[in-house]
């Protein structure tokens, strides 16, 4: 933690699945007890942690609004399940969303938005789509997309054109390449599409480093992908999503403006912010006006 962040508060909520308790780490920014509405901030991966969307803890200061941060189970300070690796059928997206409302019970939160990034705005829709939780006021999109093979279609566009070093795209698309290799190559990557805050922030790189470091732990990532989120879409769901939902991406964001098209065009209630100073991780590139306008769109 840095200390532009304001004082948290922070625990680990115990979540049973499949006859085993499981802990999730969270991180609590401002006063739950305020009788303001919290915002639950949801990371993305799967596999990054809480750590890299941080700045958005600054609502809590700024504004009064009490953020909640987490890890979820796989990942960062909550329980790793390694043991689970290639399991598709105990990580499933149902699996995180009974984690999410087990949270929300745990630090009795009835009423709260939803801020998801980029995964954490897919499990996001997938909440409302599957569950209709009538709790959620405010359901934000924070660089996130609605069919998972965008992802990869969005990314390999940016790879082209980016003004890279050759030698560097050729390792990112490599599967030879060391995890070192691999790491230093979307090092020179994400700094002009990931987080263009040079040097990377210590926040950010936390969160990297549960992706690429000596000790990363990827079991949720790989079997999510081999499983759940495999062919991935819900483009022909987005008109039943029924709650007020704010669309926020970047100018060189890997959700390019194409990827969120859809949400804008179908989700009823809909707005759409774009930072033009920003990539994939605007809460970091254009901090203050990123929370102004999360702030302004839940009515701060």
């Amino acid at each position: 933690m840095t200390s532009s962040h304001p004082a948290y508060s922070d625990g680990k909520a115990p979540y049973t699945a499949d006859d085993r308790t499981y802990e999730t780490y969270y991180k609590v920014f401002g006063d739950l007890s305020s009788g303001k509405r919290p915002l639950i901030v949801v990371h993305g991966g799967p596999s990054f942690t809480h750590d890299y969307l941080l700045p958005i803890g600054d609502l809590a200061g700024t504004h009064g609004i009490p953020v909640v941060f987490y890890d979820q189970v796989g990942t960062g300070l909550s329980t790793h399940v390694r043991e689970k690796k290639g399991d598709t059928t105990f990580w499933t997206i149902d699996f995180f969303i009974d984690e999410l409302f087990n949270l929300l019970s745990h630090l009795k939160i009835d009423e709260y938005d939803y801020l998801g990034h980029s995964w954490g705005g897919m499990l996001g829709q997938e909440v409302v789509l599957r569950r209709h939780p009538k709790g959620m006021k405010h359901f934000i999109l924070a660089n996130s997309l609605p069919k998972s093979e965008w992802w990869g279609q969005s990314f390999k566009q940016l790879l082209e054109k980016a003004d890279i070093p050759e030698e560097v795209k050729k390792t990112i698309v490599s599967k030879d390449a060391s995890r070192e290799e691999r790491w230093e190559a979307f090092r020179v990557f994400y700094a002009q599409y990931g987080c263009m805050v040079q040097p990377f922030p210590e926040d950010f790189l936390r969160s990297m480093d549960a992706r690429f470091g000596e000790d990363a732990d990827t079991t949720t990532l790989d079997a999510m992908n081999a499983g759940d989120l495999k062919g991935w879409d819900v483009r022909d769901k987005l008109g039943d999503i029924d709650v007020p939902s704010l669309v926020i991406n970047g100018a060189r964001d890997f959700c390019q403006d194409w990827v969120v098209a859809p949400f804008v065009e179908k989700i009823p209630d809909v707005k759409w912010v774009k930072l033009e100073h920003s990539s994939h991780c605007p809460f970091w590139e254009e901090r203050d006006k990123f929370n102004q306008v999360v702030a302004e769109y839940l009515g701060y």
